[in-house]
C-alpha cells in the first residue's frame, strides 16, 4: 500500500515538472524579440535592396548601444505584405509608404536584430515626425 502511495505521488511530481517545463518553454518560444526605438533623420529608401538608410541621432531599448550617434545606418523592411511581417509606417499617425518619407525628415524607427541577417537590422516600424509648422498648416494654429 505504502509503494502505490510513493509511487502515485513521485508520478504525479513528475507530471506537473513537465507541465510546468512546457509551459516555460512555450513561454520563451512565443516572446517575441523586444524593440529598441531610434530618433533618426531619414537618407534614403533603396527598393531594390528593400533598405531604408538613416541617421541615427539617440536610441532607447535593449540594443541602443548597437548604433552611434551620428552615424548612419540602413535597416532592412519589408516595404509590402501583411501587417504581421511587413514594416508598417505612419505619418502623422496614418498608414503610409515607405517611398513616401522625404529624405531629411525626423522619423522614429523601432528595430530588432534582424534574425534572418546576422550582423544586420530590422526595422519593424516607421513612424515619421512632423515638425510644428507641418502640424500647424494641417490644424491650424492657436
Amino acid at each position: 500500500m505504502i509503494r502505490i502511495q510513493t509511487a502515485l505521488a513521485r508520478s504525479a511530481l513528475v507530471g506537473l515538472a513537465l507541465v510546468f517545463g512546457a509551459t516555460l518553454a512555450c513561454e520563451a518560444v512565443a516572446a517575441p524579440p523586444k524593440s529598441t526605438q531610434t530618433e533618426a533623420r531619414f537618407i534614403k529608401f533603396d527598393p531594390d535592396k528593400k533598405t531604408v538608410s538613416v541617421k541615427a541621432e539617440k536610441s532607447k531599448g535593449p540594443n541602443r548601444k548597437l548604433l552611434k550617434k551620428g552615424k548612419e545606418v540602413t535597416f532592412n523592411v519589408i516595404p509590402e505584405g501583411s501587417i504581421l511581417t511587413r514594416t508598417s509606417v505612419a505619418i502623422n499617425g496614418k498608414r503610409g509608404q515607405i517611398s513616401e518619407i522625404p529624405a531629411g525628415k525626423k522619423v522614429n524607427v523601432y528595430w530588432i536584430p534582424d534574425a534572418k541577417k546576422k550582423g544586420e537590422f530590422f526595422a519593424r516600424k516607421i513612424d515619421v515626425v512632423l515638425s510644428e509648422e507641418e502640424l500647424d498648416a494641417l490644424y491650424g494654429s492657436d
